[in-house]
Order: structure tokens, then sequence, then C-alpha cells
């Protein structure tokens, strides 16, 4: 690529995303969509916290250590000294452990949440030590941090990224076996999360289902009957009477045996006043709520550090300059991996597959923001290198080709990833310090 080409990919970057009129426009797009986004968020996010929540009685995790359950911004307006470095908007991470103190203490979830006289039984049913290769994942509390990083954050996070339902499993069941979680199959994650979101599409629960989308339940024998396709690909109907069936009940044929629970017709959980959410959902549906209403402040998310004269000039602008910087080391990367492909494997399909597998290599260890990828910063390269190809080699690249981008990649691959986390950093540190020293 000529100089003169690389200079106006920067300016088109900068008039599309960083520029004042790019702002503006950012702004009414994000209000223009403003609807869809609500209907998304309340679709995706409460079928996903519900089943974590569920998920947390069931493996003994407390439900903070869930993502995205307990993964939230607050959005405040910076001081004089923070907006003349070009600091738009301050995010902070909430602290749900100083909101809810459920969220932080097995027993204390339950008492709160649950009917006294079922708190006993779900008490006891609390885990103990487990033995790590021995001990069946969810039978037991596993010191090993990898194991519980994909179960609480990085399962749902390949969900969104790998929708549909064949490619999640396949990925599920590659981890499983890689890590030797015993006991864990698709089975369980894929057929609890299944339940749940057939629930809110083709019946109608409180704290679960969305206006305007979720049908009225069709009903047998006072049972709520919804359609459900299992991870083994059986169609069938699934019957069941409350929320807390869906997330932690034991169904036949759809639940493994030893992980679910065999739970009374009506709800375990306190309905304060007899009509009212139990704490739990209070929390996640304020939790929505925030974020629905947030939506038109993300704009600043996007465009943060940018200084008055940042905004009329691209050459000024250094968010331009990382953008730049950022995508020099990709192209060089890309470049790199088409002169590694066999003549007779090369063609331009082909050939982006396997630039695709290379920048995965490099970027799903060194990721800054998003939630669902510290799972892979915990395995070994030896342990990741393997995952990794096997994946690719299941998406039907060469192995052996597979084997010789990896081996020439890894001379200078952990160089790259820090160099990709330090140049993302570079600005916002930078930004932060000289308003501190300002």
């Amino acid at each position: 690529m000529s100089y003169s080409d690389e200079i106006l990919k920067k300016q088109k970057y900068f008039e599309k995303t960083l520029s004042s009129s790019a702002i503006y426009n950012t702004y009414l797009r994000n209000l223009d969509m403003a609807d869809p986004f609500a209907s998304h968020a309340w679709q995706q996010l409460s079928a996903f916290d519900l089943s974590e929540l569920g998920l947390s009685l069931l493996y003994s995790i407390v439900p903070r250590e869930f993502q995205p359950l307990a993964l939230d911004f607050t959005a405040e307006l910076p001081t004089t000294q923070e907006a003349m470095q070009g600091i738009w908007m301050v995010f902070q991470p909430v602290d749900f452990t100083k909101l809810y103190l459920w969220m932080i203490d097995m027993r204390t979830y339950v008492i709160e949440n649950f009917q006294e006289q079922f708190q006993t039984e779900l008490l006891m049913g609390l885990l103990g030590k487990a033995v790590y290769g021995v001990t069946p994942y969810g039978r037991g509390v596993y010191d090993p941090v990898i194991a519980r990083e994909f179960l609480r954050s990085t399962f749902h996070k390949l969900r969104l990224i790998r929708t549909p339902d064949i490619s999640w499993q396949k990925t599920m069941v590659q981890i499983v076996d890689l890590i030797n979680m015993v006991g864990v199959t698709d089975e369980h994650i894929f057929n609890r999360l299944m339940c749940i979101l057939s629930a809110q599409r083709f019946a109608f629960v409180l704290g679960l289902s969305v206006l305007g989308v979720s049908q009225l339940t069709e009903t047998d024998d006072d049972l709520g009957v919804i359609p459900i396709k299992t991870a083994k690909g059986e169609v069938g109907y699934l019957h069941f009477r409350t929320l807390d069936h869906l997330q932690l009940g034991f169904i036949l044929g759809i639940t493994p045996l030893g992980y679910g629970l065999l739970l009374p017709k009506q709800t375990m959980y306190k309905l304060p006043e007899g009509r009212k959410n139990p704490p739990v959902i209070d929390a996640m549906l304020k939790k929505i709520r925030g974020i629905i209403q947030r939506l038109p402040l993300s704009t600043f998310a996007y465009t943060n550090y940018q200084r008055g004269d940042e905004l009329t000039n691209y050459l000024n602008n250094q968010r331009t300059d990382q953008y730049h910087a950022l995508m020099s080391q990709r192209n060089i990367i890309e470049d790199w991996v088409d002169k590694q492909i066999p003549p007779e494997e090369a063609n331009p399909i082909r050939n982006r597959q396997y630039k695709n597998a290379v920048l995965q290599a490099i970027s799903w260890r060194a990721k800054r923001h998003s939630w669902g990828y510290d799972s892979w910063k915990y395995l070994s390269e030896d342990e990741f290198k393997e995952w990794w190809m096997r994946h690719w080699k299941e998406q039907g690249l060469n192995e052996t080709t597979l084997k010789t981008l990896y081996e020439g990649l890894e001379k200078w691959l952990k160089v790259l990833r820090q160099r990709k986390l330090d140049l993302g950093e570079k600005i916002r540190r930078t930004r932060w310090a000289l308003a501190l020293l300002s």
C-alpha cells in the first residue's frame, strides 16, 4: 500500500468516527437505535443473567464472579482539568459488592432470595472442595482459575460471537476436553440456556419475557409448554411452571443427572408482599434499564480522549495516529501470512481464513476491554496453541500450514501482544496523567 493510500485511510477513519460531524451523527444514530437496542438488551442480558444466577447455585460460584451479570458502568461528567485533556465522559465500573451483599456470599444469596422453607436444602447443597481432573465439574469447588473462568463468563461470551448453535456447541466441547473439566458437557450449559431462551420467546415469564416479543404461554395441565432443541439435536417440548424450574430444575431428558434440583411446583423465590420481585431479579432489571438509558452516552465512549484542536484536523489527532499504528501492525502481519501459505492452497478466501487465525492467536490473549476473554490469558501457551490448532483445523484449514504459521509467529508473539496492549492504552494513560498534573 502506497504512502498516499495510508494517509487517505487515516483521513477516512477520522472523518467517519472522530470528527465533529462524525460524533454528532453517531449520537443521532444511537438515538435512532434506542428501541432496537432496548429490545436486544432485554432479550440477551436477561437470558444470560438468569442463566448465570442458576449456575451460581448449581456450581457454588458467587454471583459477583459472573459476567455479564456483574458487569456495568456509570457515566459522569469530567472535571475541568479532565475536559481540557479531551476526556468527554468518565466511565467507571460498578462495584456490585457495595450495592448487594448477596453478590459476594452464597449463604446471604440464598437467605435473601429464597423462601425460608427451602433455604436449608439449598445451603446444604453448596459444594465443598473438588479434586481437579477427578471430581466432575459442578460437584465441587475448584481452586484452579481456568475452569471457573470459562464457566463464569467465557461460555456465554462464545454464545455471542458464535451464535449458531452447532458452532457454539463445538467450541464448548473443545474447551471442556482441553482443560479436563470432568463431567461438564454441552448437555448442561447448552440445554440450560436454550430452555431460558425458548421460554423467553414462547412463554410469558415475569422477569424474563419481553413485551412485543414473547408470546402468551401455552399450557397443559397447569404447566407451561415450550419447544426445545437439545444439544443432541433432539426436538421436543418442555413442561415447566416457574422461572426457577428453568434455572435450577432437573428436567428429564434435558438436564444431565447431578446438574439439576428436584423442585416444588411453586416458586422457591421470595416474593415480598406476595407479588414483588425477589432482590436478585430487581437488581438484574435495574442494571438492564440503566444500560438502555445510557445508550446515547456510548457516543462519548467511542470518541473519548480528543481535545478541541483534534476534532478539526486528522493530522493533529492522536486517536487517528493510534488507529494507524494498530492497522500498520496488522498489515505487516497479514503480508507475512500471505507469504507462508503454500501456492496450492493460496486463494483470496483461504488466505483470509489464515489471516483471521493468526490475528486471533495474537488478539485473544491481548484484550483490554471485552469481557469473557480472561480465560485465554490463564491458559499456558501450549494449551492455547493446542486449542487454536484444533479450532482452525475443524474450520477446514490445513494442519501443517497452521503449525508452520504458529511456529513462525511464536518468535514475536509476546512482543506483538504487548505492543497491541501498549498502543491501545497509551493515549488513555497519557491523558489521565496530564489531567492529574494540571
